[in-house]
């Protein structure tokens, strides 16, 4: 008979993030580059180092880091990375809480992993969320329900409470434990940024009737298709819902699992208010 292994994706398995990483890229970069807000960078498809070249999705041309957030631009922030070095991103990796093992009521998550390059090729890639970067679905889960919640990250629960058949609680999810994964303002400045991902980038009109925050991600995976991220929050609160959306293999991360990020968020929205 057949081996089986079953693996929980989002809790015990961990995954290249592609450009969901720049989240933390970007939290270093507002913290660390003083004058990051008023730079102007440039894009004409890629980004030279040495004799290498970090490819770029499209020729942006001249962006603020606003825009190259929005453009998910491998040049800007490959630029970033050089400019911050390996410990800092790495240091802010592990603030973010990407980097730990959470326990998640009686299960353990997998850790995430941020190898420090030695080569400046290498760390422009890990800057940009490839290289040996990995992460699990949980995690980005926490942080960028942090980044909602004023830097604030609450650690998940897989159930909200426990009853009888005849409805009497046996247990239920009063104390919600928390840390701090990021500064308040630097929190703030990423959702607003995150908001308007969607206005600028991704399409309002893709999430019809929900005021979304959204980090997309194509990760690239060796002789695979990519696999396709899309991660974020609802900023609503009557509905308060982060979320982080894993499609291995998928393809494009805010065509193919933004869609799912949709159709899951609809629904919940929509049981609320049953």
């Amino acid at each position: 008979l057949p081996i089986c292994a079953y693996i929980n994706r989002c809790l015990t398995a961990s995954f290249p993030p592609g450009s969901i990483f720049k989240l933390v890229t970007l939290t270093a970069a507002l913290e660390n580059i003083d004058d990051l807000g008023s730079r102007t960078f440039n894009c004409d498809g890629g980004y030279e180092i040495g004799g290498d070249t970090v490819t770029c999705s499209a020729n942006h041309g001249e962006e603020d880091i606003d825009s190259a957030f929005a453009n998910s631009c491998n040049s800007v922030f490959a630029e970033l990375s050089l400019e911050l070095g390996a410990d800092t991103i790495r240091e802010y990796a592990e603030k973010a809480g990407l980097l730990d093992s959470l326990e998640v009521d009686n299960y353990t998550a997998a850790a995430g992993t941020f190898d420090l390059a030695e080569q400046d090729i290498d760390l422009a890639w890990s800057g940009i969320g490839q290289y040996h970067d990995m992460v699990t679905p949980v995690a980005m889960l926490r942080y960028v329900g942090a980044i909602a919640n004023g830097g604030q990250g609450v650690n998940p629960h897989l159930l909200k409470s426990v009853a009888t058949t005849h409805g009497i609680p046996l247990w239920i999810d009063l104390f919600h434990s928390s840390e701090r994964l990021l500064n308040s303002s630097t929190a703030e400045k990423i959702k607003e940024m995150m908001l308007n991902n969607v206005q600028v980038k991704y399409g309002a009109d893709n999430v019809p009737g929900l005021n979304i925050g959204a980090k997309s991600g194509t990760a690239e995976v060796e002789g695979q298709p990519p696999h396709a991220w899309f991660t974020g929050f609802l900023d609503d609160p009557e509905h308060p819902y982060a979320f982080s959306v894993l499609v291995e293999n998928g393809g494009t991360g805010a065509t193919v699992a933004g869609s799912v990020a949709n159709k899951v968020l609809q629904a919940a929205v929509a049981a609320d208010s049953q």
